[in-house]
């Protein structure tokens, strides 16, 4: 005997709600799909309840949820993310002017970007304040790489008051 409200279910619609509790990707989804095929087998909501470790609300809110929807509608409702990027197109073109222009036709001293640099330059020039991860996400969707300087010349590195020398055994 099945449960009360328990929809009566062809062959093709349990095999498939067979396949969904096996395999479907969310945890919601597998455990809506298993109250289904118990409530063909079971008597009595609170003993599908039980087997599931759920209230017998949730049964009664799963049977409820496929007779008005269907399969489809014990995936839940499909929520729009909205893009959480601050990296407007505009940042992304004053960030590729930047990069063609150079940091000293944007009158910073320094021969190249960094990007640190990058991030206070544009924060500057376009009012979005993003982190230096974001510029690095930016300069990759151009095409560049800001990688971290490193000293070439040990006695240019020398005359900077915060140059500390590599330990022993470092390369």
């Amino acid at each position: 005997m099945a449960v009360w409200g328990a929809p009566s279910l062809a062959d093709e619609e349990r095999q498939a709600l067979e396949h969904e509790y096996r395999y479907a990707k969310t945890r919601l989804v597998r455990q809506r799909s298993h109250i289904l095929l118990l409530g063909t087998q079971l008597d009595s909501r609170s003993q599908v309840a039980k087997v599931v470790g759920c209230s017998p609300a949730t049964v009664a809110r799963t049977l409820q949820l496929y007779e008005q929807g269907g399969r489809i509608a014990l995936r839940g409702p499909v929520r729009l993310r909205q893009p959480r990027t601050r990296r407007t197109l505009g940042w992304q073109k004053a960030l590729a002017l930047a990069m063609e222009r150079g940091p000293r036709a944007c009158g910073i001293d320094r021969p190249t970007w960094t990007a640190p640099l990058l991030e206070q330059y544009l924060g500057e020039q376009t009012g979005v304040a993003v982190g230096e991860r974001s510029v690095r996400r930016g300069l990759e969707s151009l095409g560049y790489v800001c990688r971290r300087s490193t000293w070439v010349l040990r006695h240019k590195a020398e005359e900077q008051p915060d140059y500390h020398p590599k330990g022993k055994g470092s390369r």
